[in-house]
């Protein structure tokens, strides 16, 4: 897998959003990397665009609302394996992004 990803990122606050590289986040243990298929704009992603509000650091990259394939599997996950299909609004959580690490427990 290469090391790093598109990504739709905010590059400041109020900023226009931008397509371009970002590294791809490393899970851990009790988490997961998902390959991102499809994501939507959720009512938040737009709130905090517009409003400039819960995110401090850029770029950003937003997303919280996702379907994808497990790509690799942290330790101590036993309910899910590569290739099953399945938030928090930072970069290596979002879902406006080809890969994205979510928590084990929150992912079906």
């Amino acid at each position: 897998m290469a090391p790093e990803q598109k990504a739709l990122l905010l590059p400041a606050k109020f900023a226009d959003f931008v397509v371009g590289p970002k590294s791809i986040p490393k899970r851990g243990s009790g988490e997961l990397l998902v390959k991102v298929h499809s994501t939507s704009l959720n009512p938040v992603d737009w709130k905090i665009h517009k409003y400039g509000f819960l995110v401090e650091n850029f770029p950003a990259v937003l997303g919280i609302d996702l379907a994808g394939d497990v790509e690799e599997v942290g330790e101590g996950v036993t309910a899910l394996v590569k290739g099953d299909c399945q938030h928090k609004p930072e970069c290596q959580w979002a879902s406006f992004q080809q890969y994205t690490k979510t928590v084990a427990t929150a992912t079906s």
